[in-house]
C-alpha cells in the first residue's frame, strides 16, 4: 500500500507539472496579444498626434488668412469662407478626410462687421494595429479664431447717444486715411456731414442714419455695430491732493511743472509755455491760452477731476504735446474720470503751424467742437468724446496718425 500511494503521489505531482506548463503557455500567448496590442495602439496614438498637431496648425494659419480680410469692407462672409478653404488645402486639407466650417463674430455679425473668424476641421483618423479593438473611427477636432482691429484702428470714438452726435460742418477736411469714426448713437440722424467736407478715413461707422448734404466720407456704413468704449473703467484716477499751484496770469516765458493746479489760469498776450513732463491735475481747474502763445510739453498728462476743468487753446495758438511713453500714465495725454455730468469746450483754430498732438485723448463725458481753420497733426492718436463739432478749416488740414502705425491692414491675432 505505501508503494502504491508512493506511485499514486508521483504521477500526481507529474500531471500537476505539466498543467503548470500549460497554463505558462497561455498566459505567455495572452500576455504576447495584449503587449502587441499595446505597440500597436501607441503606434496608432503617434500618428493620431502628429495629426491632432497638424490640423491644429492648419486651422490657425487658415484662420489669420482669413482675419486678415475681415478689415476689407468689400470682402463678404462667402468670399472670406472661399479664401479659408483655398488656403486650408494649401496646408494639408483633404476632402476625404476631413470636413471644415468658418464662423463669424460676434454672434450675429457678418462682414464686413463682424471682427473675428473662427475656423474649425475634423479630420478622420487612420486605422491600422487599433483596428482590430475599435469598432468606430476615431476623429480630432481643432479650431482658432482670429480677431481683428477691424482694419483700421479707431481713432475716433463719439459715445453719446442723442441725436447729431457727430456734426461736421462744410468745408471741413480730415486726412486720416488708416483710421475709423466709430459713432454709437442709433438715433435718426446720429451723424450730418455738410457739402464739401471731406473725411478720409478708411471707415466711418454710424449705429444710426446719417444725413449727407453732399460730404464725401470714407467707407461710411450706418446701421453698424461700433466697437465698445475700450478704456472705460482701465485708467488709473491720480489721488488728487492739496493745490500746488493756484489762480495766476500769465505773460512772456512760462515755465511749468507738474501738480495740482486750482482756480483759473489766463495766458495773456503772447508767450511761451514749457511743460516739464509729469501729471498736471486740474481740480476745478481752467487755463485760458490766448492768442499768439506756444505751449510745447514732452512725456506730459493732464486730468480733468471734474466737468468745470479744461485747456482752452484760442485762435492762434500753437500746440505741441506728447503723452508719455513709459509708466503708469503712458500714452495718456489728456483724459478725466468715468460718469463725469455733460460738459462742452472748444479748442479753436491755430496758427500756421498747427497743433501737433501725440497720445489718447479720453473725454468721454465732453462735447467738444475743433472750431474753424483748426489744423494740426496727431501722432499715435486717438479721441473719446460723448458729442464731436468738426467746424470747417479750410483749406487746412487735420491730419491723424492711429497709435496703432500707418498699417492699413489692422491687427489681426489668435485668441483662441
Amino acid at each position: 500500500m505505501r508503494i502504491l500511494r508512493s506511485i499514486i503521489r508521483n504521477r500526481g505531482l507529474r500531471a500537476l507539472g505539466g498543467e503548470r506548463h500549460g497554463s505558462v503557455g497561455v498566459v505567455t500567448a495572452l500576455t504576447l496579444m495584449v503587449l502587441c496590442g499595446l505597440v500597436g495602439l501607441g503606434t496608432d496614438t503617434a500618428v493620431w498626434y502628429s495629426n491632432a498637431h497638424r490640423v491644429q496648425t492648419m486651422v490657425e494659419t487658415t484662420a489669420l488668412s482669413a482675419g486678415r480680410l475681415l478689415s476689407n469692407s468689400s470682402e463678404t462672409s462667402s468670399t472670406i469662407t472661399d479664401v479659408a478653404k483655398n488656403d486650408a488645402l494649401l496646408n494639408g486639407f483633404s476632402s476625404s478626410s476631413d470636413t471644415m466650417s468658418v464662423s463669424f463674430g460676434p454672434s450675429g455679425q457678418s462682414p464686413p462687421n463682424a471682427t473675428t473668424v473662427t475656423v474649425s476641421v475634423t479630420r478622420k483618423l487612420p486605422l491600422m494595429f487599433s483596428g482590430l479593438f475599435l469598432h468606430s473611427t476615431p476623429t480630432v477636432t481643432a479650431s482658432a479664431t482670429a480677431t481683428s482691429s477691424g482694419g483700421p484702428s479707431v481713432c475716433i470714438y463719439v459715445l453719446g447717444t442723442g441725436s447729431q452726435t457727430l456734426t461736421v460742418n462744410s468745408d471741413f477736411d480730415l486726412d486720416a486715411p488708416n483710421c475709423q469714426i466709430d459713432v454709437a448713437s442709433t438715433a435718426a440722424p446720429a451723424a450730418i456731414f455738410d457739402s464739401g467736407a471731406t473725411l478720409t478715413v478708411q471707415k466711418t461707422c454710424v449705429a444710426g442714419t446719417v444725413t449727407n448734404n453732399g460730404a464725401t466720407v470714407g467707407g461710411l456704413t450706418t446701421g453698424c455695430t461700433t466697437q465698445a468704449n475700450p478704456y472705460v473703467g482701465k485708467l488709473t484716477d491720480p489721488t488728487v491732493g492739496s493745490c500746488t499751484v493756484n489762480s495766476a496770469n500769465y505773460s512772456g516765458t512760462v515755465n511749468l511743472s507738474p501738480g495740482t493746479y486750482c482756480g483759473n489760469f489766463n495766458f495773456n498776450g503772447s508767450g511761451t509755455v514749457n511743460l516739464s513732463s509729469g501729471l498736471y491735475i486740474f481740480k476745478g481747474t481752467t487755463w485760458n491760452i490766448n492768442s499768439g502763445w506756444t505751449v510745447t510739453g514732452s512725456g506730459v498728462t493732464f486730468y480733468f477731476t471734474n466737468s468745470s476743468s479744461y485747456v482752452q487753446f484760442n485762435s492762434g495758438v500753437t500746440v505741441s504735446l506728447t503723452a508719455p511713453t513709459s509708466g503708469t500714465y503712458a500714452n495718456l495725454l489728456m483724459y478725466e474720470p468715468d460718469g463725469l455730468s455733460t460738459s462742452s469746450f472748444a479748442i479753436d483754430g491755430s496758427s500756421s503751424s498747427g497743433h501737433a498732438l501725440q497720445g489718447l485723448v479720453y473725454l468721454p463725458s465732453r462735447n467738444i467742437t475743433f472750431n474753424s481753420t483748426y489744423s494740426g497733426t496727431a501722432d499715435a492718436f486717438t479721441l473719446v468724446v460723448n458729442q464731436l463739432i468738426f467746424d470747417s478749416n479750410s483749406p487746412k488740414t487735420w491730419s491723424i496718425t492711429p497709435s496703432g502705425g500707418s498699417s492699413s491692414s489692422g491687427t489681426v491675432v489668435l485668441t483662441n
